[in-house]
C-alpha cells in the first residue's frame, strides 16, 4: 500500500516531466519561429537587392539586419506568429525588378507596390503565396503576358494591374476558362485598366461570382459584350471604355426582383456602369431596339444606380428614352451627349431615390412637368443643358431642397425666374444662361437675386443671355461670400452698378458686359482681392476709372470698352503686373498714356483706340514683347516718328502689319493683317514667335511655301490625316482658309481685302466644304 509521501513523489515526477517537455516544445517553436522569420528577412533582402533606384534611401537606411524585419518600413507582421503578412511600398519611386524570392513570404496576405517604376516580368514564384488576398501592382512598367499562375491563388480577392504594359492578347490567352469558378472563387476586384491587351474579353471572367468591381478600360479589346456578363450578380462598378467593342447584346441591368423574388439569370445589381466605345459599328437602330428591350426587362426591378454613358460618333439620333426607365429605383441617371431626342419621360422626375440626373447635350424637346420637384426629395444635381426644352421655368424644382447644382443652360425656357429659388439653401451652382427668361413680376428689380441671398453656399451664378430687363437689387451685396463666378452678360440689366458687390470677397470672375448699366464703376471693386476677370464693356458707365482697381493684384483681364468713361488712365494700372488684357477703347479718356503701362511686359492685348488720348508714344512701347493685339488708332497722338521707330520692333513679332513700322499708321487694315496671321496660327498650331521661325523664314513665308507644295505638312495634324474620311474635301477647305490668310496679310495695305470680303470668302469656303462631304 502506497504512502502519501510516495504518491506525492510520483506526482512531482510527472510535473517535472511535463515541464521539461513543455520547455523543450517552447524552445523548438521559438527556434522554428526565428528560423521562419529569418526566411522572411532573406526574401526581403533579396527583394531589396533587385532594386536599382531608391531615391529616398528608404530601404537603404531602414532595411537593416540590425533591426527586426517586423520594424522595417513598409513591412507588417502577424501578432501571434511574427511572420511577414503585408508589404506596402507604394509611391516610393523605386525602380527595379521583382525578385523571385518574394514567393517565400508564405504568410503574406497583402502585396502593394503601386506607383513605382518596377519593370520586367512577374516571377512565377509569386504563385507560392497561397495566403495572399490582395495584390496591387498598378502604375508600374511590368511587361509580358498576364501570368496564368494568378489562378493558383485561391484566396485572392483584389487584383490591381492597371497602368502597366501587359500585352499580346494576354488576358484571353493566359487566364484559364475556369479561373474563377475553380481557381479564384473569392475574387471581388479586378482592375486591368490602361495596358495593351487586345482580343475578346474572355468568357471566364463572367464566372467570377463574387466580382464586384471590374475595370478593363483603355485597352484594345474588341468583339461584343456577352450577355453572360449578367451572371455577375454582385457587380457594382463596370468600366469598359476606351476599347474597340463593336456590338452590344441585350442584357439586363438589374437583378433583384421586388419582394425577394429570385434574381434574373442574366441581370445584375449594378451601382455604376460605364461603357465606352471608340466606335459602335453596325445598325444603330438595332442598338436602340436592344436598349429599349433592356429597359423593359428591368421593369419592376430593384436596381439602385444606372449610369449609362453611350458616347460615340454616329450621326443617327437614338430616339426617345423609353418610359419604363422610370420604374427603376435609381439614384443616378447619366445620359450626356448620347443623341437621345423627344420628350423626357415624366416618370424620371417621380423617382424619389434619385440623386443625380444628367441629360445634357441631347435633343430633348417639350416642357418639363410642372410637378417635377415635388417627388425628388433626394435630388442633388440636375443637368439638362444644351437641349431644345421650352416652356416655363419649373417652379416646383425649388421643392428639391437637397439640390446643389442646377444647370439649364442653352434651352428655350421662358417666363420669369421664380423668387422661390432661395428655398434651395444648399445650392452651389445655378446656371440658367442662354434662354428667354425674364426677371420676374417686378419691373424695376430682379427679385430672384434677393431670394438667392438664402443660398449661403452659392459659388457659381450664371444667367447670361436672358432678356431680364431689370435692375440689380441692393440686397445683391448680401449674396454668399462663397460666390466665385458671376455671369450676367447680355441681359438688358439697367440702373446703377451695385456697390454691394465689394462684399463678395471670393469673386474671381465678373461678366456683366453688354448690358445697360449707368452711373460710376464702384470703388468697392477694389476689395475683391481674388478677382481675375472683370468684363464691363458695352454698357453706359461714366466717370473716371477708379484707382481702386489697382489693388486687384490677381487681375488678368480688364475690359471697360464701349462705355462713357472719362478722365485719365490711372497711372497705377501699370503696377498690376498680372494684367494680360487691358481694353479701354471707345470711351472719352483724355490725357496721355501713362508710361507705367509699358512696364506690363506680359500684356497680350492692349486697346486704347477711339478715345481722346494725346501726347507722344515713347520708345518704351517696345517693352511689350509678347503683345498680339494693339489698338491705338483714333486718338490725338503726336510724334509719329517715335511711333514709327518702335512699331518696327513690334512688327518683328509677326502679328503687326508692316506699315506700323514703315509709316507709323494704325488703321483697320492693320487689323486685317493681324487676323490673317491669327488664321495661320489657328490652323497650323504654330505661333509667329516659335523657334522654328526667324527673320529669313517667318510663319507667313512658311505657310506660303506649303500652299505651293504640300499643305498637309503645314496644318495641325489633329485636323487632317491621309486616311481621314473626306480627306480631299478637308484638304481643299484648309488650303482655301490658308489662302485667305495670305490675302489678309499682304505687305501692302492697299492690296489687302477688307473684312466684309473676308466674311464672304469664309462663307463660300464653308458652303463648298459641306457640298463635298
Amino acid at each position: 500500500m502506497s504512502t502519501p509521501c510516495s504518491n506525492l513523489s510520483k506526482l512531482m515526477g510527472k510535473i517535472c516531466f511535463l515541464f521539461v517537455l513543455l520547455l523543450s516544445c517552447s524552445m523548438a517553436c521559438l527556434a522554428r519561429t526565428m528560423s521562419n522569420l529569418t526566411t522572411d528577412q532573406s526574401a526581403l533582402l533579396a527583394f531589396k537587392a533587385h532594386i536599382s533606384v531608391d531615391p529616398y534611401d528608404v530601404l537603404a537606411n531602414n532595411w537593416s539586419t540590425t533591426a527586426s524585419v517586423c520594424n522595417w518600413i513598409g513591412v507588417s507582421c502577424g501578432v501571434h506568429h511574427q511572420r511577414v503578412t503585408a508589404l506596402n511600398l507604394s509611391d516610393m519611386g523605386l525602380r527595379g525588378t521583382i525578385a523571385p524570392h518574394l514567393g517565400n513570404l508564405s504568410f503574406l496576405v497583402s502585396l502593394v507596390i503601386f506607383g513605382n517604376e518596377f519593370h520586367g516580368y512577374l516571377p512565377k514564384e509569386l504563385s507560392h503565396l497561397h495566403r495572399i488576398k490582395r495584390i496591387d501592382l498598378g502604375y508600374n512598367s511590368f511587361t509580358g503576358e498576364l501570368p496564368s499562375w494568378f489562378g493558383m491563388l485561391p484566396g485572392l480577392q483584389q487584383l490591381y494591374l492597371d497602368s502597366n504594359n501587359f500585352t499580346v492578347n494576354s488576358l484571353s490567352d493566359s487566364l484559364p476558362a475556369d479561373m474563377c469558378n475553380l481557381h479564384l472563387p473569392k475574387l471581388r476586384e479586378l482592375y486591368i485598366t490602361s495596358n495593351q491587351l487586345d482580343g475578346e474579353i474572355p468568357s471566364g471572367l463572367y464566372k467570377c461570382k463574387e466580382l464586384q468591381y471590374l475595370s478593363l478600360s483603355d485597352n484594345e479589346f474588341s468583339g461584343s459584350i456577352s450577355r453572360d456578363i449578367g451572371n455577375l450578380t454582385m457587380l457594382k462598378e463596370l468600366y469598359l471604355g476606351g476599347n474597340n467593342l463593336e456590338e452590344l447584346e441585350v442584357w439586363n441591368v438589374a437583378n433583384d426582383y421586388r419582394h425577394n423574388k429570385a434574381p434574373s439569370p442574366d441581370g445584375f445589381n449594378m451601382d455604376y456602369i460605364k461603357k465606352g466605345w471608340k466606335s459602335i459599328k453596325g445598325d444603330v437602330r438595332n442598338f436602340m431596339k436592344e436598349f429599349h428591350a433592356n429597359v423593359r426587362l428591368v421593369k419592376g426591378l430593384n436596381s439602385t444606380f444606372l449610369v449609362l454613358l453611350l458616347k460615340y460618333d454616329n450621326p443617327i439620333t437614338l430616339g426617345a428614352i423609353p418610359d419604363e426607365i422610370g420604374n427603376l429605383n435609381l439614384e443616378r441617371l447619366s445620359l450626356p451627349e448620347t443623341k437621345f431626342a423627344g420628350l423626357i419621360p415624366e416618370k424620371i422626375f417621380n423617382i424619389s431615390t434619385m440623386k443625380h440626373i444628367d441629360l445634357s447635350m441631347n435633343q430633348f424637346i417639350g416642357h418639363l412637368p410642372s410637378s417635377m420637384g415635388l417627388f425628388l426629395p433626394n435630388l442633388e444635381r440636375l443637368y439638362i443643358s444644351y437641349n431644345e426644352l421650352s416652356g416655363a421655368f419649373p417652379i416646383s424644382i425649388t421643392n428639391a431642397s437637397k439640390l446643389t447644382i442646377l444647370d439649364m443652360t442653352s434651352n428655350s425656357f421662358s417666363g420669369s425666374i421664380p423668387d422661390t429659388l432661395g428655398n434651395l439653401r444648399l445650392l452651389k451652382r445655378l446656371v440658367i444662361s442662354n434662354n428667354s427668361l425674364t426677371g420676374g413680376p417686378s419691373i424695376r428689380e430682379l427679385g430672384f437675386l434677393s431670394s438667392l441671398t438664402n443660398c449661403r453656399n452659392l459659388e457659381i451664378l450664371a444667367f447670361s443671355l436672358n432678356p431680364l430687363n431689370g435692375a440689380i437689387p441692393i440686397s445683391f451685396g448680401n449674396l454668399s461670400t462663397s460666390l466665385r463666378v458671376f455671369q450676367a452678360y447680355g441681359c438688358k440689366i439697367k440702373g446703377d452698378f451695385p456697390n454691394g458687390i465689394g462684399n463678395l470677397s471670393s469673386l474671381e470672375a465678373i461678366s456683366l458686359d453688354i448690358n445697360e448699366f449707368t452711373g460710376f464703376i464702384p470703388k468697392t471693386l477694389g476689395r475683391l482681392k481674388q478677382l481675375e476677370v472683370l468684363y464691363l464693356e458695352h454698357n453706359r458707365l461714366q466717370g473716371p476709372i477708379p484707382d481702386d482697381l489697382c489693388q486687384l493684384n490677381k487681375l488678368g483681364n480688364l475690359f471697360l470698352s464701349d462705355n462713357k468713361l472719362y478722365g485719365s488712365i490711372p497711372t497705377c494700372l501699370g503696377e498690376v503686373k498680372s494684367l494680360r488684357n487691358l481694353y479701354l477703347n471707345s470711351n472719352k479718356l483724355t490725357s496721355t498714356i501713362p508710361s507705367t503701362l509699358w512696364s506690363l511686359t506680359d500684356l497680350l492685348g492692349l486697346n486704347l483706340s477711339s478715345n481722346y488720348l494725346s501726347g507722344h508714344i515713347t520708345s518704351n512701347i517696345g517693352n511689350l514683347k509678347v503683345i498680339t493685339q494693339l489698338g491705338l488708332s483714333w486718338n490725338q497722338f503726336s510724334g509719329e516718328g517715335e511711333l514709327m521707330a518702335q512699331t518696327m520692333t513690334l512688327a518683328t513679332i509677326g502679328y503687326m502689319a508692316p506699315e506700323y513700322g514703315i509709316q507709323g499708321i494704325v488703321s483697320t487694315r492693320g487689323d486685317v493683317y493681324s487676323y490673317g496671321v491669327t488664321l495661320m496660327e489657328t490652323f497650323t498650331r504654330k505661333k509667329p514667335t516659335d523657334e522654328l521661325f526667324s527673320e529669313e523664314m517667318s510663319l507667313k513665308h512658311w505657310v506660303n511655301e506649303a500652299l505651293h507644295g504640300s499643305i498637309i505638312e503645314a496644318v495641325d495634324t489633329n485636323l487632317i490625316g491621309s486616311e481621314d474620311e473626306h480627306f480631299y474635301a478637308k484638304k481643299l477647305c484648309l488650303s482655301s482658309i490658308l489662302g485667305l490668310a495670305m490675302d489678309c496679310s499682304t505687305d501692302s495695305p492697299e492690296e489687302r481685302i477688307n473684312m466684309q470680303d473676308v466674311l464672304a470668302r469664309l462663307q463660300k469656303i464653308k458652303i463648298a466644304y459641306l457640298k463635298n462631304i
